[in-house]
């Protein structure tokens, strides 16, 4: 059982979990809602249901299948857990597809309210999705428990983030890439909440430890970014294009994918060192997912970053088979936050006996302060963001043609220093 979770279950054993059937859509209705995972209570048990958020299609396809499938073994073993303890009561899931954009999620989310008579909701997991239902669940006090890096929804409203922000993360990149010896960065980034606020808080963090920084930013969702490499390139000449120079780039994964493949021919771009956020750890930007040129070019350049890390525990190597057995891949750092945010909110709904809205919001930071889970310790701050986070220095490596994201350091949130990475202790 999770950290908090012993005391909490037991509160389920017996309790009275009012439920009420979720309304049927209007014939004929479109609707982006699919049921994932469908639970039996035992017979006069009681059944919770919440919303998943998720992007199975758009520009985050790929990752959205790994966000759904993570969920789905949250559930199997919180109910299992429940079922074990002697509770009557079992969750159940309905998932919406967001499309990846802002317009797709709330979309999705209404027709979860408004068709299922979804409460609550894990995801969705980025910021432009966010963005898209913070209005709607704030007015509707619909509680979020979300993956979202944007300090532009840094606030306290029902949406709760569990998971690194770009202010975690700006600090330890800047001062990774210092450590370096570089003092001279272009930034290329996505001109969206997410790569506004990343790029933003890392040069105040960079040029407060004294460096220069350059940036250029490009709209998202282009068919091809030919012409914002060429200014990066200039950008990187005009610093000297030097073993003080280097690159950060904000991207996702077709506009990045885009982006390197250009970068691959630059020879400017490619005589300098590349810094990545934590998605830029991406298999799909490796072979054999990605073209040779470009694992080739991100070798090359040691393509450096990144990536929230925990100890290994008894929880995460259970999910990690867990999520094996269930899709036959070995689950990424990412997967462990949407395990955990079930856990989180199924946790949060067992305190309030199934009670929603107010009485949920109120709930979920406690529950998060005392909960540790596949990603570890998940405090929260005051706006419901996560409070802190350590970190793994990964890098892309090339042997015996294999391309592969090797750990080389661990920065801790504790102490604020680098250590040599430990392979035997994180899962990352």
């Amino acid at each position: 059982m999770k950290t908090v979770g012993a005391g909490i279950v037991g509160l389920a054993v017996g309790a009275a979990i009012g439920y009420g059937a979720a309304p049927k859509a209007a014939p004929g209705a479109v609707t982006t809602v699919t049921k994932t995972e469908t639970v039996t209570a035992p017979a006069g048990g009681k059944t919770i249901t919440i919303g998943a958020l998720v992007c199975t299609s758009g520009a985050a396809a790929a990752f959205g299948e790994e966000e759904k499938s993570a969920f789905e073994v949250g559930l199997d073993h919180v109910n299992r857990e429940l079922e074990e303890a002697g509770s009557s009561i079992r969750f159940e899931i309905i998932s919406a597809d967001t499309g990846t954009t802002a317009e797709g999620a709330l979309k999705a989310l209404t027709s979860l309210v408004e068709t299922r008579g979804i409460k609550a909701i894990v995801g969705p997991g980025n910021s432009i999705e966010v963005g898209g239902i913070k209005a709607y669940c704030d007015a509707n006090k619909i509680v979020s428990v979300a993956m979202s890096s944007s300090e532009e929804y840094s606030v306290k409203d029902y949406i709760f983030r569990p998971f690194v922000t770009n202010k975690l993360s700006a600090g330890p990149v800047a001062k990774l890439m210092w450590s370096e010896g570089k003092r001279k960065v272009a930034c290329i980034y996505r001109d969206d909440s997410f790569g506004r606020s990343l790029n933003d808080y890392t040069k105040k963090a960079f040029e407060k430890l004294g460096g220069v920084w350059k940036e250029i930013k490009y709209m998202i969702d282009l068919p091809d970014y030919s012409s914002e490499v060429a200014a990066l390139s200039a950008a990187v000449k005009e610093l000297g294009a030097d073993e003080e120079t280097a690159v950060f780039h904000v991207t996702f994964e077709t506009d990045g994918l885009n982006i390197y493949g250009h970068a691959a021919t630059d020879p400017v771009l490619s005589k300098v060192k590349w810094y990545g956020t934590t998605d830029a750890k991406r298999d799909a930007f490796l072979p054999p997912a990605a073209p040779t040129a470009i694992g080739d070019f991100l070798a090359k350049v040691d393509s450096t970053g990144l990536f929230p890390v925990n100890p290994l525990s008894k929880i995460n190597r259970e999910f990690a088979e867990a999520y094996r057995a269930k899709t036959g891949t070995s689950p990424s750092g990412w997967a462990t936050y949407f395990y955990d945010d079930v856990w989180i909110l199924c946790l949060s709904l067992l305190e309030t006996e199934g009670k929603f809205g107010e009485t949920l919001w109120k709930i979920v930071p406690k529950v998060a302060e005392r909960y540790a889970g596949a990603s570890g310790p998940t405090p929260l701050d005051e706006n419901g963001d996560l409070a802190k986070c350590d970190f793994g220095v990964w890098h892309v490596t090339k042997v015996n043609n294999t391309y592969k994201f090797e750990y080389s350091k661990y920065y801790s949130a504790t102490t604020g220093e680098f250590g040599p990475w430990v392979p035997e202790a994180f899962m990352g």
